[in-house]
């Protein structure tokens, strides 16, 4: 049985996690660091993990503690959030290389990253893998026991995914995708220009059925009706099912993907259509995406918004000033690359450090 810590336990992705994983059979969690915010969903989450037997930790320090571990489970942010964790860890955990121990990063971060780590953490004794989740809250919270849980897309060195395929099968449904170190990220990646793609295609059903049938107001039964309908056909979605199905029906606009954490993938996606040579009309709808998210919290501050919000923006009476924040970021007449660098610069300060494009560990 692995003995584990995790960080981020309390998140969406992680939390659910506790559940699954107890009775322990397979993996003992043992202490877990929180470094979300305060919630009624953090606070389920941090009763079940105390239930399970993990206790709570202030620092990285505690921990590792005495290097009791078999490794650490990590789904905290994004390159600029989890780059400074991956390094202490490393070196924490180097002090007990004897162990052999790892860390599982689940966060979604960019290939780049998940290409160093690994270097760098096997000069600390530490075997690193990235394997990154899809399949949105709902399907963390079904975990591997049901056929809807989330996705786990494995990379990296073979051995730790098969030492690891019994805590990995708890939590959802593992494919190993080689042992190239980003290619875990790569796939999600790939994930997410379905993701993204078909939120747009959703929004703009929401838009145009607003305007052609409902008063240019979104929402209600007979929209809710007509879009579950459509979405059985050919143009269906899964983003219509996990998030945009209750912002339509229920006026629920706050549960799904969170925006500030989206619209840092879609930076990552359209880099890497970028990096891979394919051409605007792939890499274009990703900055799109990443800008329409960044308008949204802009318009929008003080609401913790889900991606399927973006919605609300769409619409006949908000089209100029959506075409106008486009507009002034470049979207329609500057390169790519460009339009990448103003997107990152629009986003809330958080969000724009999160996002650490070109990621680089430093050498002791």
């Amino acid at each position: 049985m692995l003995k584990l810590a995790y960080i981020g336990g309390l998140g969406m992705m992680a939390g659910p996690g506790a559940f699954h994983l107890t009775p322990a059979d397979v993996a003992r969690v043992v202490r877990y660091h929180d470094r979300g915010r305060p919630g009624e969903a953090r606070e389920r989450f941090r009763q079940a993990w105390r239930k399970h037997g993990a206790a709570p930790v202030r620092d990285l320090e505690a921990l590792v503690g005495d290097g009791d571990l078999d490794g650490v489970v990590l789904c905290a942010g994004k390159n600029g959030d989890d780059l400074p964790i991956v390094t202490e860890l490393a070196r924490r955990l180097s002090r007990f290389r004897e162990r052999n121990p790892f860390i599982l990063h689940l966060s979604t971060v960019s290939p780049t990253f998940a290409e160093r780590a690994v270097p760098f953490c096997a000069g600390h004794g530490v075997r690193y893998a990235n394997y990154p989740l899809t399949g949105g809250p709902q399907g963390a919270a079904l975990g591997g026991a049901d056929p809807r849980g989330m996705l786990i897309l494995a990379a990296g060195e073979r051995s730790l995914y098969e030492q690891l395929l019994p805590l990995l099968e708890r939590l959802g449904h593992p494919r190993y995708f080689g042992a190239v170190p980003g290619a875990g990220a790569v796939t999600k990646l790939i994930s997410h220009h379905l993701v993204f793609n078909g939120l747009t295609g959703v929004c703009a059903a929401v838009a145009l059925h607003s305007e052609a049938f409902n008063d240019s107001v979104p929402g209600g039964a007979a929209q809710h009706d007509c879009l579950a309908f459509l979405n059985g056909g050919a143009g269906g979605t899964r983003q219509w099912e996990l998030s945009m199905s209750r912002g339509v029906g229920e006026g629920v606009w706050d549960a799904g993907f969170a925006v500030r954490h989206a619209m840092v993938d879609a930076i990552y996606a359209a880099q890497l259509a970028l990096d891979l040579g394919l051409p605007r009309m792939l890499v274009q709808p990703m900055i799109h995406t990443a800008l329409a998210f960044s308008h949204l919290l802009m318009r929008r501050p003080d609401q913790a918004l889900a991606t399927h919000a973006v919605a609300l923006e769409t619409l006949a009476s908000e089209a100029d000033a959506l075409d106008a924040f486009m507009q002034g970021m470049g979207a329609f007449d500057q390169s790519p690359r460009q339009q990448i660098a103003n997107a990152i610069a629009s986003f809330p300060e958080a969000v724009r450090e999160s996002v650490r494009i070109d990621p680089r560990f430093d050498t002791d």
